[in-house]
């Protein structure tokens, strides 16, 4: 639980444009920050594994969607 919490604190850091959702490109923005390789490519299959209205972002509904994604395809904890 506690893990989750700090996943969504990180996130939330993401939000460049303020906007309360996190887009792909936001996304591999961190991916790159972090030193991960294929930001883009992890970017957009991070939204599309956690996108569940498919609007083409990650809003605070979406956000526990993501943290399954991110510990199970790219080994995030």
């Amino acid at each position: 639980m506690g893990k989750n919490i700090s996943f969504r604190i990180w996130v939330k850091t993401l939000d460049a444009d303020k906007d309360g959702k996190i887009s792909k490109d936001e996304l591999a923005d961190a991916v790159r920050g972090n030193g991960g390789w294929f930001a883009g490519w992890k970017g957009k299959m991070g939204v599309k594994a956690a996108d569940a209205n498919g609007n083409g972002v990650i809003d605070d509904s979406e956000i526990d969607m993501l943290a399954c994604f991110c510990s199970k395809a790219l080994g995030v904890s």
